[in-house]
């Protein structure tokens, strides 16, 4: 997986990882095609506390065990790929740390438990 790349899911569908535990897939050449976003938990409780918040949001989803996604539980979600971009920018910065004189550097952490559950 290489977060940023885009690649063919197969009949028209293209994916995209914005980080290693948040896929966009799109249907670009359909008109009215909904983008759908997976987004990874290793732990059934992470993914069900974080369906708690998109229920109060009204969104569409389904908590599953991964068919898609790398970790053990994803939850499919219909639209809201802003949602999607903002999990993928928190997910990343917390592989990073700001080093004295503002330098970043990427840092191996404990950001892979839980790091999008709300």
């Amino acid at each position: 997986m290489q977060v940023g790349r885009f690649f063919s899911l197969q009949q028209g569908r293209v994916g995209q990882y914005l980080a290693p535990r948040v896929l966009v897939v799109r249907s670009p050449f359909r008109a009215f095609a909904p983008t759908v976003c997976y987004l990874g938990f290793d732990h059934l409780k992470q993914a069900q506390t974080f369906a708690q918040t998109l229920v109060r949001m009204g969104a569409s989803f389904h908590i599953r065990r991964s068919r898609v996604m790398p970790q053990d539980y994803e939850i499919w979600l219909r639209g809201h790929s802003d949602l999607a971009r903002t999990l993928a920018y928190w997910e990343r910065q917390g592989e990073r740390r700001v080093m004295p004189g503002g330098r970043q550097t990427l840092v191996q952490s404990g950001v892979k438990e839980g790091a999008i559950a709300a």
